[in-house]
C-alpha cells in the first residue's frame, strides 16, 4: 500500500501572514476553540464540490493544534489580545479540514477548511477551497514540490483564509 503523499519528506506546515493587514487596536477577546469534525463527519464543505477523504495527516486530532497556532499568530498580527478572563467571547469550531490532490498528469492541489465562528449574536460559517495557482495561494499551478509539502501548504492557506474572512466581518461587527 502506498501512502497518500508518497514517501518523500515534506516541509512542515507554514503559518502564513494575512493577505491584508488588520489592526484591532489591542482589543481583547476570550477565544474558545473546539473540534467538531468527529461529531459532524462531513463528506463535503459548503464552498466546494470536492469530497473530503479525511485520510491524510489532517484527519488526526492534532490538526486542531494547527488551527490554534493560526488563531494565535493571526490575532497577534492583527493587534488582538487573547485573554481568558474577557467577557467578549469568540467561539471557533473546526468543522472540516483536508487537502486533496485532484487530477492525473496536471494535478491540482486543494486546501479545504470550514470553521463555524460565533461572536456576540452572530454565528457564521467560514469556508475556503483554495487551489494552487489561485490569487492568494502559496503555490503556483506549476510549483515543483512534493505532494506532502503541497498538501500542507494549501491546507495551511485554507485555515488562513477562513480566519481572515472572520477578521473582515469582525471589523464590521465590532
Amino acid at each position: 500500500m502506498v501512502p497518500e503523499h508518497g514517501f518523500l519528506p515534506g516541509r512542515k506546515f507554514p503559518i502564513y501572514k494575512t493577505v491584508e493587514n488588520y489592526d484591532f487596536g489591542g482589543a481583547a477577546f476570550r477565544v474558545e476553540l473546539y473540534d467538531d469534525r468527529e461529531k459532524l463527519k462531513f463528506s463535503r464543505i459548503q464552498c466546494s464540490k470536492i469530497d473530503l477523504e479525511n485520510t491524510s495527516e489532517l484527519s488526526s486530532k492534532l490538526a486542531i493544534l494547527k488551527v490554534k497556532e493560526y488563531v494565535d499568530s493571526i490575532f497577534r498580527q492583527s493587534n488582538i489580545r487573547i485573554d481568558s478572563s474577557e467577557s467578549n467571547r469568540i467561539e471557533i469550531r473546526l468543522q472540516a479540514i483536508d487537502s486533496r490532490l485532484i487530477g492525473f498528469g496536471q494535478i491540482k492541489v486543494h486546501g479545504l477548511c470550514q470553521l463555524l465562528i460565533k461572536f456576540k449574536d452572530t454565528s457564521r460559517i467560514y469556508c475556503v477551497d483554495i487551489v494552487d495557482g489561485d490569487k492568494n495561494a502559496p503555490l503556483g499551478s506549476n510549483a515543483i514540490v512534493t505532494r506532502k509539502t503541497a498538501s500542507r501548504f494549501m491546507a495551511s492557506a485554507s485555515i488562513r483564509g477562513c480566519i481572515e474572512k472572520f477578521l473582515i466581518d469582525l471589523g464590521q461587527i465590532k
